[in-house]
């Protein structure tokens, strides 16, 4: 007997065995207090240990549900070349008209170009000639813009550890974006907007700096009407004074402006502090102050300089081939004649970038060296390619003594004197607040660019209270539906309905250790999954008994009505599951978030009952009849 049985028993008791490894890191992490959650959280076993457990859903762990939507207005806009007014204000209003319109912005655009007679093809000249051709080429851009999204916003969110996040793709612009248990909801949501454009652009001579500083001080000047066409500048043009030197005093921006108080859009108790020694002369001036060579904006004067800055007639005095830029944050600085202040640095850096970050191979955080500048500090190593190594060996050599902007969205990390040329391919960012945004800053640019912004355009939290009721109350319904058919069966197939329920609690023993080695995520609609598993379990052996019932009607020997019992009932049983696997496998090809989840459960539930309903008690079967012939059967 146990010769022949010996293959069947080894099976199931090693079956028996790898669930019981499988789900004993589950087991152990769910019955340890918070205190051991803690111990090993300092020791660093606890990530070890949740990477091998049943993780749980947004819906029952808590954490944040966001939907982005890629915009496409600022892809067409950073797609074009050679812009001109007249492109930026079709461009404008389609974007004001497709907020309250049903049709795409693609197809407004073009719309209003061509009420405009504006022939893109200027500004997309290799994506064909007739407007509505290079429409069609934007809206394949466009949709390839969200694929690629798709993919670098996942690439982030793996690098981010987050467990078994849901990314997917929702109509054409919009992706779903679910992390459960997330801790630090604000990170995660600016690790997935950052844009992470990287750019290297020289700075402006000191010279064209100041000569567009005043000019923007002859704007203001003719903005408050106390400045004539052929007034000139002072010729004290000692441009800005030194931190903490200026002797300070607050005005309103309406003063500073020149806005009546009906034309005002200020806050009444919006001030700004200037010098007042030549705030009448030099009112932009005013606003700025000398931090080691650098301009610097004390921190409530920034959003009064980058309302200026933004004003039509100073973007005029700009040269096209110039921006000002702010650094990333806001530097301390210990002034002479009082306490330490924050300034942002302004930079006026060249248009174009002389380098962008598509050449980054990789991103590394780590601490700055011995004897550099940015030793114990936070920084970020970046390595490029060939064709960014050979770029950025021209561009430092050529231009030894000046300064480049390390520019990432933007904002100005650093803007370091190019000493020698560097030939290697490897350069650093310094400026980071703390090692949290190097790595980050690293992660973004190791996966890649977006090709346009994200917006979130829902954003909801989900608390950990819900997922507590909902387990409590999934895990009471699976344990009486449990008990219930469980008793089901003891009653109607008396001993033999026993063995099905011995094989019903195996079915969820295999099923569970199914999920813990798939790394799977047990949702609500999961443990409604659980709850259906246990009525398809002991499905097969409702047929197979009842078969055993009709061969023993016929008179047939307990042994010969077994063999035919489960002779007669295997198709039929096959038939049903191959259709349940079917529809489980469809579900969850196309399905997504809890309708996937609902198909993973319902896969391997299936799977599992099929070895538990059919082999291991047709094993208990075999085990009660091999050698001896039994004269009645508990059926």
């Amino acid at each position: 007997m146990l010769r022949r049985l010996a293959p069947r028993i080894i099976l199931i008791v090693l079956a028996i065995a790898v669930a019981g490894i499988l789900l004993y890191p589950t087991v152990r992490y769910e019955s340890m207090s918070d205190q051991q959650r803690e111990h090993l959280q300092n020791t660093g076993e606890l990530s070890a240990l949740k990477s091998k457990i049943i993780r749980r859903g947004l819906d029952l762990q808590g954490g944040i549900h966001l939907v982005l939507e890629v915009d496409v207005p600022t892809l067409v806009q950073n797609l074009a070349t050679n812009k001109s007014q007249l492109f930026n204000e079709v461009l404008q209003k389609a974007v004001t008209l497709s907020q309250s319109s049903d049709q795409t912005f693609l197809d407004i655009f073009l719309q209003q170009a061509n009420m405009a007679n504006l022939r893109l093809v200027r500004y997309y000249p290799d994506r064909g000639i007739q407007n509505s051709e290079i429409v069609s080429n934007l809206q394949e851009e466009a949709n390839d813009a969200v694929r690629r999204a798709l993919e670098i916003i996942r690439n982030r969110v793996d690098q981010f550890g987050v467990s078994e996040p849901t990314i997917q793709k929702v109509g054409n612009r919009r992706i779903i974006v679910e992390l459960a248990g997330i801790q630090d909801p604000q990170r995660a949501r600016e690790l997935i907007q950052t844009t992470a454009l990287l750019e290297f652009k020289l700075l402006k001579e000191p010279d064209l700096n100041q000569s567009v500083i005043e000019k923007i001080d002859r704007v203001l000047r003719r903005q408050q009407g106390s400045l004539t066409d052929s007034l000139v500048a002072s010729e004290d043009t000692t441009q800005v004074r030194e931190g903490g030197v200026a002797q300070e005093e607050s005005v309103t921006l309406d003063e500073l402006l020149g806005q009546s108080a009906a034309d005002s859009t200020t806050a009444p108790d919006s001030t700004v502090a200037v010098d007042k020694q030549i705030f009448q002369e030099r009112p932009f001036s005013a606003l700025l102050r000398n931090v080691g060579g650098d301009i610097g904006v004390p921190l409530r004067n920034r959003n009064a300089v980058q309302r200026i800055l933004e004003m039509p007639q100073v973007q005029e005095v700009i040269p096209p081939d110039a921006q000002f830029l702010w650094s990333a944050d806001p530097e301390v600085r210990q002034s002479q004649t009082g306490p330490a202040q924050q300034f942002y640095i302004l930079y006026l850096v060249n248009q174009d970038a002389g380098l962008q970050g598509g050449v980054v191979t990789d991103a590394r955080a780590t601490l700055g060296g011995t004897g550099s500048s940015a030793a114990g500090q936070p920084i970020v190593t970046v390595e490029m390619n060939s064709a960014g190594t050979r770029t950025w060996s021209r561009l430092t050599g050529a231009n030894i003594g000046r300064r480049v902007a390390i520019v990432l969205d933007n904002r100005v990390h650093m803007a370091p004197v190019i000493r020698t040329k560097i030939p290697g391919g490897r350069t650093q960012i310094e400026g980071m607040a703390d090692m949290e945004e190097a790595k980050d800053i690293a992660i973004v640019l190791r996966a890649g660019a977006l090709p346009a912004p994200v917006d979130i355009i829902e954003e909801r939290t989900i608390g950990p209270s819900l997922g507590v009721d909902s387990i409590h109350q999934g895990t009471r319904a699976t344990v009486i539906g449990l008990l219930l058919v469980i008793l089901f069966m003891a009653i109607y197939y008396k001993g033999s309905g026993l063995i099905a329920d011995l094989a019903l609690v195996f079915n969820l023993v295999f099923l569970l250790a199914i999920l813990a080695a798939l790394h799977a995520v047990l949702t609500l609609p999961g443990i409604a999954g659980l709850i259906l598993t246990v009525g398809i379990s002991v499905d097969a052996n409702v047929l197979i008994f009842d078969r055993i019932r009709e061969e023993l009607h016929k008179g047939k020997t307990v042994r010969a009505a077994i063999e035919a019992g489960y002779g007669n009932a295997i198709r039929t049983i096959i038939d049903a599951n191959v259709t349940t696997v079917i529809a489980a496998l469809v579900l969850m090809q196309f399905g997504t978030g809890p309708i996937k989840g609902f198909a993973v459960v319902l896969f391997w539930g299936v799977i599992s009952s099929m070895f538990t309903a059919v082999f291991i008690t047709r094993t208990v079967y075999m085990m009660m009849t091999e050698g001896r012939t039994l004269q009645k059967l508990s059926i």
